[in-house]
C-alpha cells in the first residue's frame, strides 16, 4: 500500500527569506501604484490565488479581482519572484529547514512512499523557490496554489495527480500532510488526512496548538519520530512526550506533556473536520 507524504514549502522545506511576500508587494506596487501593508500572518498558509485576492481587496477597498486582474497579478509576481529569491540567497536569508534533506533522502529510498508537494505556491513559483535548495528533485507530484483558493482543494489535487501518475488508489488514511501553520493542519483534517506541523516555521503558536496536529515538533532533526508517525519504523523505546501523538492509540489521553491532560485539545485532536464544530472554526 502506497503512502503519499505531502510537504508544504515555505517554513517546511525552506525559508526563502520573505522572497514571496516581497515579490507580492512589489507586484502590487507596480500594477496598482500602491504598496499594500499587511501582516505576514494574513497570507501565511494560504494559496497564492487566495493571497492575490486578499491583497487586491485591501488595495481596492473590498473589491474582488476579475479573472483578467488575477492573470496580471500572477504574471507580475512570477516575473519578480526569481529576483527576490536570488537576493535572499545572496544576502544569506535563504535556508533549508534543519534535517529536511536527510529526511527526504530517507523517504525517497522507500518504494512504498510517494513524495509530493502540498503547497499554496503557484507551481512555477514553487520551482523558483526550491531551485537554490535542489530539493525539487525529490518530488514527483504536487498540489499547487493555482489548484484553488483553499488548501483543501490543493491537497485533493495532489492526491489525484499521485493516483494518476502511479496508477493506484490512495485512501485518505494513507495521506500524510506536513506543514508549518494551523491552516495546513485544518486542511489536512478537513480532507481526512494525517497531519504534522513544524513549530519553527511561519505559523501562529497558539493556533498551531489549538489545531492539534498528530505530530508537533520544531523541525526534522528527529527523523525517528516522523518515521514512527508515518508507520515506516517502530521505536521500542517509545517517543518523547510533548512532541508526538500516535493516532488512535492508548496515549491519546496524555496530550502534549507541557499542558497535561487538556480535554479541549483532546477533542480537537479527535475531530475529523472543523466544520463539525458548532463554531465551524478552530479559534
Amino acid at each position: 500500500m502506497k503512502k503519499l507524504v505531502l510537504f508544504d514549502l515555505d517554513g517546511t522545506l525552506v525559508n526563502a527569506g520573505g522572497a514571496g511576500r516581497t515579490a507580492l508587494k512589489k507586484a502590487m506596487k507596480e500594477l496598482y501604484g500602491t504598496d499594500p501593508e499587511f501582516d505576514h500572518s494574513l497570507i501565511s498558509g494560504r494559496t497564492d490565488l487566495d493571497n492575490f485576492s486578499i491583497v487586491y481587496s485591501l488595495i481596492k477597498k473590498g473589491k474582488k479581482p476579475t479573472a483578467a486582474e488575477m492573470k496580471k497579478m500572477k504574471a507580475k509576481y512570477l516575473e519578480l519572484l526569481p529576483v527576490e529569491v536570488h537576493a535572499a540567497v545572496r544576502c544569506k536569508r535563504y535556508d533549508l529547514i534543519p534535517g529536511v534533506e536527510k529526511f527526504l533522502k530517507l523517504l525517497s529510498k522507500d518504494k512504498d512512499v510517494i513524495l509530493g508537494l502540498g503547497t499554496g505556491n503557484l507551481e512555477e513559483g514553487a520551482k523558483i523557490k526550491l531551485a537554490p535548495s535542489k530539493l525539487g528533485e525529490y518530488f514527483s507530484v504536487g498540489g499547487y496554489g493555482e489548484d484553488g483558493h483553499t488548501r483543501e482543494e490543493m491537497l485533493q489535487a495532489a492526491v489525484k495527480r499521485a493516483e494518476k501518475k502511479f496508477k493506484t488508489k490512495i485512501a485518505p488514511e494513507d495521506v500524510y500532510v506536513i506543514g508549518d501553520t494551523h491552516r495546513d493542519v485544518c486542511a489536512a483534517k478537513n480532507c481526512g488526512f494525517h497531519s504534522a506541523v513544524l513549530t519553527n516555521g511561519f505559523g501562529d503558536a497558539q493556533k498551531i496548538q489549538r489545531a492539534a496536529a498528530e505530530l508537533e515538533t520544531k523541525d526534522f532533526t528527529d527523523i525517528t519520530t516522523f518515521c514512527v508517525w508515518l508507520g515506516i519504523k517502530t521505536d521500542p523505546k517509545g517517543v518523547k512526550r510533548g512532541s508526538y501523538i500516535m493516532p488512535a492509540s492508548a496515549i491519546e489521553h496524555v496530550f502534549f506533556s507541557r499542558t497535561g491532560i487538556d480535554e479541549d485539545r483532546l477533542k480537537m485532536l479527535r475531530i475529523k473536520k472543523y466544520s463539525d464544530l458548532e463554531s465551524g472554526t478552530i479559534m
